[in-house]
């Protein structure tokens, strides 16, 4: 970043059209329009794709993993089907969304580890990025939920709660009770898709802002330390600091991109438990 530049918290965490290295003025400029999250994604589905096709293979073929990267990457299946689908939607029926949840996982969280690397940034710090994601969420869960309960009026069904109208006072006002509830539970099915975006986006976003604000400060210091000695001395002793600091955090923004991505995973897998059994 240039010097005479204005300070920018959100420069690592938001979108553009080129790729700025900082070192001097190299910056690479991305072609036909596409954008740096763009570019990310694609990246991020590619090795993926490198690494899950050759061990589907040979898992079917030889029936067996071999090598740490596989194994890992197996551990990391067998994860999601044990802590996220069977828990979330139960024993009978987490196989049909098995695939769907695993490549959720693993494609949210190889974006939320994008931002660890220099001068790219998290692609799930955006909100263009974590919505598309929640709205094919939405649509599985719903379309779980219209399949389960076998058509679109038999699934809103499941969102009128039941009264018994055995009070006086209920027979009156018990209709107008069950189209508010209605209302509300309908209302809460759309907060379940806004709060999957939002909290990935939020998380994320707050964490790659705050590692950025913490290593500027040693570009801060440095340029007070031109004009004053005392910062001149002051600005080795606080850059090993900040490094430190900004290593300790960075670790804590790895555990978080996990939990982020877990998060995620298993409240799609809850929901979607939700509207393929809502008697329970």
């Amino acid at each position: 970043m240039a010097q005479d530049e204005p300070f920018d918290p959100f420069h690592e965490v938001i979108d553009s059209h080129s790729i700025n290295f900082e070192i001097g003025d190299l910056k690479l400029d991305l072609p036909f329009g596409m954008t740096k999250f763009m570019l990310l994604q694609l990246v991020a589905a590619a090795i993926l794709l490198a690494i899950f096709l050759p061990l589907v293979r040979r898992v079917s073929t030889k029936g067996e993993s071999r090598g740490r990267l596989w194994v890992f990457a197996e551990f990391i299946l067998v994860f999601v089907r044990d802590q996220i689908a069977k828990p979330g939607i139960g024993e009978h029926d987490y196989k049909k969304y098995l695939p769907f949840l695993w490549t959720l996982f693993v494609f949210t969280l190889s974006m939320n580890l994008m931002g660890m690397i220099p001068f790219l940034g998290s692609p799930t710090a955006d909100l263009s990025v974590t919505a598309p994601l929640a709205l094919v969420s939405f649509i599985l869960i719903n379309a779980s939920g219209i399949r389960a309960n076998h058509g679109f009026f038999n699934y809103l069904k499941t969102y009128i709660p039941h009264i018994e109208m055995n009070d006086p006072v209920l027979k009156i006002i018990g209709p107008f009770i069950l189209v508010l509830l209605f209302c509300i539970e309908i209302l809460s099915l759309f907060i379940r898709g806004t709060v999957l975006a939002a909290r990935l986006f939020a998380n994320m976003l707050a964490g790659h802002t705050a590692l950025f604000v913490i290593l500027s400060f040693i570009r801060i210091i440095g340029a007070a330390s031109e004009h004053s000695t005392l910062m001149d001395i002051a600005f080795w002793p606080a850059t090993i600091v900040i490094i430190l600091l900004n290593t300790a955090l960075s670790l804590l923004e790895l555990f978080v991109a996990c939990l982020q991505a877990f998060v995620f995973t298993f409240l799609t897998s809850v929901f979607i438990g939700m509207a393929t059994h809502p008697d329970h």
